[in-house]
């Protein structure tokens, strides 16, 4: 039933194509001052843009590292070992992220593990928070994450290397170039750590040691990507990505039975095929695609004690995941454009068990989304309207009962007004939905969680109000945003032969609140400073219908400033601030909520620059996270690092 109504739409999206190529073309239409990313033209909605000039000063190593200078998200490290965004209090799987308009989470649980992912070919993060367009596809009810690559045409290569505590040593590099038609980028990055330092303050004896332990990791990563320009605004790429890791799970400290999990293995490959299409002889449009393949292979080796010598149980697990997206934006003047969307997932996750004699178990689901979206455009108002029709089918559940299809719809709406040249007024609305993961229903989590093959999915309505303010020097943000979320996807504590475990329910209402503020201040030349604040309130509806039942892990605070100073012209310092609070955790072993204690982190950083080697750019830093070793949880029972030190360099030529 699922696919009759996809290929209704095909036809009917394949007729209105047909007849949008009759129109005249747009003699006045200028392509080159509207910003193609990832097939989206225009995007009216709160965002938030992380430049390649902040990611640089970050000195992240990993995609998570970046998540403290990012607005209203919180970074989270599970029990399993991975690390995670929250943004405004949606959780992971409600987040899309997106590589070069290439989904990067692995479809099985609808995660990847942010602190494996290098950052090193980064040019540009926007942040799209609430229901974004229609082009992004299903499960995105929290917002979308889209990160787009270097390219060839900066025709520069960079070299860099970092140094800290526990044997902490990390080598990047890249080259990018073009010549005639053609450019071509090319980087790659080592790293290696022992582990981090828990701050002194901890004295758990789960943790005997300074040292976390078991929180070693090891990555290799490689990224190229070729593209070909046959004319203005038209290109052909081929890009190609590889990443090899290992890594330990660090146990939780103090529940009655952790987890001693170690990842010998993490390996992801891909392959994707992008371009973008000028089509003058159809009128004036462009069509957009991406096409992705990737397979992705892990291992979990389970132990039966914290010194890691006995074997308990090993899971293998293999994805193929295939994806493809195709944008057709047709100009109907000046002012207005009409785009067509089609995207799909399909993925395939097998796993074996030594438990079970290794025998291989196979799940397999199929997301689309299909949608039509109207955008305007002039000197006083932007407005988008879209919506979708998505859908998600499981033709194989392992050895569980299988499921039916589930479709659903989607609407996506914005309008932004501009006052004067300094004041923008903003208004959207949305409706979207998300379907429960494989993982979610069908996997107990090595003994961890008690399966529900009965979930349903969680449809979101989001509503948000915004004004923004310009001046000479400054800018300020205020948004106001509300979230009612049915059936949401949350986890209990059960008890099953006495013994506590946790199992995925649907809560029936959820219902978020929330203000975000951003103020940009740059009072001098060498003075800059940026603030930002989140104030949530999230509670689940309880039988008496009033919203006080309490979720984890979605704090009321979420807070973080930075201020950089530049001493002379070649020494520059900053000061970080991030701050979290008002959040609760169930703990393993619990029968309720526990307040998570409220932390204020500090990091300091300061670099050297000038010019060598024929007006090439050295940098030296030195950084310091944590500077008041402050013993923080960002989930129970898994304290995080205490006072880091690294000091690093790159030459940019």
């Amino acid at each position: 039933m699922v696919y009759k109504k996809l290929l209704v739409l095909i036809c009917f999206f394949s007729s209105v194509l047909i007849y949008s190529q009759e129109k005249d073309s747009l003699k006045n239409y200028n392509l080159e001052e509207i910003t193609v990313k990832s097939g989206i033209v225009i995007e009216p909605k709160t965002i938030h843009v992380i430049s390649i000039e902040k990611i640089v000063k970050s000195d992240a190593s990993s995609l998570v590292e970046l998540g403290r200078i990012i607005p209203s998200v919180k970074t989270q490290t599970n029990s399993r070992g991975e690390s995670l965004f929250f943004l405004r209090g949606a959780g992971e799987r409600q987040i899309a992220l997106f590589f070069d308009g290439v989904p990067m989470n692995i479809p099985w649980d609808n995660r990847i593990d942010l602190s494996l992912i290098p950052i090193e070919a980064i040019d540009e993060i926007t942040v799209i928070k609430g229901i974004p367009s229609i082009v992004y596809g299903a499960n995105t009810v929290g917002g979308a994450v889209d990160i787009s690559s270097l390219n060839g045409s900066i025709q520069k290569s960079k070299i860099g290397l970092r140094f800290g505590e526990n044997n902490y040593n990390y080598f990047s590099g890249f080259h990018g170039g073009k010549f005639k038609k053609f450019d071509y980028f090319v980087s790659g990055s080592a790293n290696k750590t022992d582990g981090y330092t828990l701050p002194d303050s901890y004295t758990n004896p789960a943790n005997e040691r300074r040292i976390r332990t078991n929180s070693y990791s090891e990555r290799l990563s490689l990224f190229a990507k070729f593209r070909y320009h046959y004319e203005a605004s038209s290109n052909i790429g081929l890009a190609v990505s590889y990443i090899d890791s290992k890594k330990g799970v660090a146990p939780e400290t103090d529940v009655a039975s952790p987890r001693y999990w170690q990842y010998p293995l993490w390996n992801k490959a891909s392959i994707s095929l992008n371009g973008s299409h000028l089509l003058k002889y159809l009128g004036t449009s462009l069509f957009t695609y991406s096409f992705s393949y990737y397979r992705f292979k892990m291992q979990i080796d389970q132990f039966k004690n914290i010194q890691y010598n006995e074997i308990d149980d090993i899971e293998k697990d293999f994805d193929d995941v295939l994806y493809g997206r195709m944008i057709y934006t047709y100009f109907i003047d000046n002012n207005s454009m009409l785009k067509f969307s089609l995207s799909a997932t399909s993925s395939a996750h097998k796993e074996k068990f030594l438990s079970n004699n290794f025998e291989l178990l196979t799940y397999s689901q199929t997301l689309f989304s299909a949608g039509v979206e109207y955008e305007f455009t002039d000197k006083k108002l932007t407005a988008i309207i879209g919506s979708s029709l998505d859908g998600s089918e499981t033709p194989q559940t392992g050895d569980k009962p299988a499921q039916e299809g589930i479709t659903d719809f989607s609407i996506n709406s914005s309008v932004i007004y501009t006052l004067d040249e300094n004041i923008n007024l903003s208004l959207s609305a949305g409706r979207k939905t998300r379907f429960p993961t494989l993982r979610e229903q069908f996997s107990g989590a090595l003994g961890r969680f008690i399966i529900n093959p009965e979930l349903k999915a969680e449809a979101a309505i989001n509503l948000e109000s915004g004004i923004s303010v310009s001046g000479i020097n400054s800018k300020f943000d205020l948004n106001f945003f509300m979230s009612y979320l049915n059936d949401g996807i949350v986890r209990t504590v059960v008890v099953e032969n006495n013994v506590k475990k946790f199992k995925r329910i649907n809560e029936d209402k959820i219902r978020t609140v929330g203000l975000e503020a951003l103020f940009d201040y740059k009072p001098a030349e060498d003075l800059e400073l940026k603030l930002n604040l989140t104030l949530l309130n999230s509670f689940a509806e309880n039988k008496n219908g009033n919203y006080s039942d309490t979720l984890e892990y979605k704090p009321g605070i979420i807070g973080g400033s930075t201020i950089n100073y530049k001493l002379s012209e070649q020494i520059e310092s900053s000061l970080e601030l991030n701050y979290v609070g008002k959040e609760f955790g169930l703990k393993e072993g619990s029968d309720g909520y526990k307040y998570l204690p409220d932390y204020l982190l500090s990091n300091f950083r300061i670099s050297y620059s000038l010019k060598v080697f024929n007006e090439s750019t050295l940098i030296i830093f030195a950084r310091i996270n944590n500077i008041f070793d402050k013993l923080y949880f960002t989930q129970w029972s898994l304290p995080e690092p205490g006072r880091q030190f690294w000091i690093g360099s790159s030459i940019e030529f």
